[in-house]
Parts: C-alpha cells; sequence; structure tokens
C-alpha cells in the first residue's frame, strides 16, 4: 500500500506530503510512514483518503481495479442537468473541480477582485445600459414569437 500511496500523491495528486496530510487531517510525518512502510494506515485514514480523493478503496487496499471511483463525472452529469449547464458551462465547472485547490482559489480571487473593481467604477457598466425604453428596443427590438426564432438563434 505504501507505493500507492506515493503513486496517489506524486504522480495523480501532485501534492506535497504536507498538503496531502492537511487535506484528510493528519501530520506530514505520519504520511512519511506510510510511503516507507514503516505503519500502515489505519481502516479511518484508508476511508479518509478515498473520500477526499475519490479513489477507488479495493485498488488503494490491493491493487486490483481502477485507481478513481468514476462517481465525480456523475455528480458533475448531474449537475449539470439540474442547473440546465450548456457544454461550455460544463467544461468551465469541470475544469474548475480539475484544479489543484491553491489554483481554485486563486480563480476565486480574481473574480472577488473583477467585482471589486466593478463596484468601484460603476460607470463601466451603467454605460451598457440604455437610458430610456426607446433606447433598450432600438438596440434590442423585441422578439415576435410567431417569426422563426431559428433564424435569430441560429
Amino acid at each position: 500500500m505504501k507505493d500507492r500511496i506515493k503513486k496517489l500523491r506524486k504522480q495523480y495528486l501532485d501534492m506535497t506530503q504536507a498538503a496531502f496530510a492537511e487535506r484528510i487531517g493528519i501530520k506530514q510525518n505520519t504520511v512519511a510512514q506510510y510511503e516507507t512502510g514503516r505503519n500502515e494506515p489505519t481502516d479511518t485514514v484508508i476511508t479518509l483518503i478515498c473520500r477526499e480523493f475519490n479513489v477507488n478503496e479495493t485498488w488503494l487496499r490491493t491493487g486490483t481495479g481502477e485507481m478513481f471511483n468514476p462517481s465525480p463525472r456523475s455528480a458533475l452529469d448531474a449537475l449539470a442537468a439540474e442547473y440546465h449547464l450548456d457544454q461550455t458551462a460544463y467544461v468551465v465547472v469541470e475544469k474548475f473541480l480539475n484544479l489543484k485547490p491553491e489554483y481554485q482559489q486563486g480563480v476565486i480571487e480574481y473574480f472577488k477582485a473583477v467585482a471589486a473593481a466593478l463596484n468601484e467604477s460603476p460607470d463601466a457598466l451603467s454605460e451598457l445600459i440604455p437610458g430610456t425604453p426607446e433606447e433598450l428596443e432600438a438596440n434590442y427590438p423585441p422578439v415576435d414569437p410567431d417569426s422563426d426564432t431559428d433564424r435569430i438563434i441560429g
């Protein structure tokens, strides 16, 4: 099991022992002991690893079967169906979820900075909003529900 834990951590998760340990709530030196074979992880730790990283428990314990469980894709598909995500939105969510946690945090901080900048400069958005109903209709004419919408939607 020691080699599988190390392979999972280094090759597939690209994590340090410290980062791996933090994610499952143990100490870095405990991970080192598992990877050197000095100690075997408890059933609780095995469950934590499998739950946190979506690892197939049979693979972790014995080396047989697939390394990862297939459920995240299923969970993402369920989320996409529930929120009617188109393919672009699906890919955005999928790519975000597959980022390392520190990169996810970077994306979140970026959007916070954009939101803060927009709050500081509301004129940037107000320029895009028509000033009168007439301007609105001139820029965005009403759609006739009886017309050929395929022509508009494309």
